[in-house]
This record gives structure tokens, C-alpha cells and sequence, in this order.
């Protein structure tokens, strides 16, 4: 595969799966419980966009999601396993970084709620 042509799929496959993402964030929206999509758009996008050798001994990257499938389908269910332990790790740390943010979020939205509240009893009172 030529340099052109593999940066030509990249950019293809980059551009349907940003496509993707956009779609499925707009459903899951509408559809779930906003902090529960937000968990799922991000584990979406750390599978669909998690990088990894096509070869153990090439510099060549592939998403993880298609060398995982065709090393399946290809060599043995063993095989798999190498290109699944970089998106395993990206979605635990992505869902967790997530969930962090979600609830410092929740956290700040109490206390400023709490803190509104505050002032407009100290106002009734004065």
C-alpha cells in the first residue's frame, strides 16, 4: 500500500466514523438519560477511534476495531486479543475520565444551586 493511498483510507474512514459518531450522539440524546449517552458516545468513539498495528513488526496503523475482526476471522480467536487490550484500556479510561466530569458537573450545579437559594433568603430577611 502506497503512502497516498493509505493516507486517502484514513481520511475516508475518519470522516464516516466522525459521521457515525455524530449520528449516534443525536440519537442517544433524544433517547436516553443525557449522562448515560454521554458514557456511551464516548466508549463509542474510543472504539471506533483507537489506532493499532496492523502487524506486530509494522509501523502501520489500523483502527483496532477492523485488526481485532480480521484477526478473528483471519488467524484464531487468540489472535484477537492483541489489537482488543488497547481499546479495552481506551474505553475503561475514556468512560472513567467521563464519569468524573459528569459528576464534578453534578457537584457544582448542586452548590451553585444551594448557593442561589442562600442569597435569596438572606434577601427576604433583610
Amino acid at each position: 500500500m502506497e503512502t497516498s493511498d493509505y493516507i486517502i483510507a484514513w481520511l475516508l474512514y475518519l470522516i464516516a466514523a466522525s459521521a457515525m459518531s455524530w449520528l449516534s450522539w443525536k440519537m442517544a440524546k433524544k433517547l436516553f438519560w443525557i449522562d448515560l449517552a454521554y458514557v456511551m458516545q464516548v466508549t463509542f468513539m474510543a472504539i471506533i477511534f483507537t489506532p493499532w498495528y496492523v502487524e506486530a513488526e509494522s509501523n502501520i496503523l489500523a483502527p483496532a476495531i477492523i485488526i481485532f475482526v480480521m484477526d478473528i476471522v483471519t488467524i484464531e480467536t487468540v489472535a484477537g486479543i492483541r489489537a482488543l487490550v488497547p481499546m479495552a484500556m481506551a474505553m475503561i479510561l475514556s468512560s472513567f475520565i467521563t464519569i468524573i466530569g459528569i459528576a464534578t458537573y453534578r457537584i457544582r450545579k448542586v452548590r451553585r444551586l444551594l448557593s442561589i437559594k442562600k442569597s435569596r433568603r438572606s434577601r427576604k430577611a433583610v
